[in-house]
């Protein structure tokens, strides 16, 4: 649960700097952190695809999967990720504080993921997004973890071609 804790501040830090430097008005804002949303898709794909399986200790999650401290991608890796990717935006988009509001959008989805993968694997009742998501991610840690990568869509499953195979 540090995620929240650590990376709120984060967007909350972002959003202050661009609202009171003032050097950008709202449409860009908008257009930023709405960029870094859509950047947050492939971003936990290749995440968890190839950082997570071949570099990080992800095992412990596939083998306790309830186990909340290992649902949470490690603080390092979260952290050093973010640290880089926000150098990458800065340059992408000739503006640290732009880059900042980018990386906001794409800590929001990282956010997004973590919550979701959270009540993926609790025993809460949902909603039809929820047996969705369950059951595309429950396919990946039960019957092929070489599939279904993506946790909070399988778009780039689909592009990728590591969507679970028709029954």
């Amino acid at each position: 649960m540090y995620a929240f804790w650590v990376y709120l501040p984060v967007i909350l830090a972002a959003l202050a700097w661009n609202f009171f430097a003032g050097s950008d008005g709202p449409l860009v804002w908008i257009a930023c952190l709405i960029a870094g949303l859509l950047l947050w898709t492939p971003v936990e794909y290749v995440t968890h695809r190839y950082l997570l399986h071949r570099i990080a200790p992800h095992y412990q999650h596939h083998d306790e999967p309830t186990v909340v401290a290992y649902i949470f991608a490690p603080l390092w890796l979260s952290g050093s990720a973010a640290i880089l990717l926000w150098g990458l935006l800065a340059l992408v988009t000739h503006s640290w504080q732009r880059g900042a509001l980018v990386e906001a959008g794409t800590i929001s989805g990282y956010l997004f993921y973590e919550a979701v993968h959270v009540r993926i694997h609790s025993k809460a009742a949902g909603g039809a997004c929820l047996r969705f998501w369950r059951k595309y991610h429950y396919y990946h840690h039960f019957a092929d973890d070489t599939r279904c990568y993506g946790v909070t869509s399988p778009l780039w499953d689909w592009v990728f071609r590591t969507v679970a195979p028709p029954k």
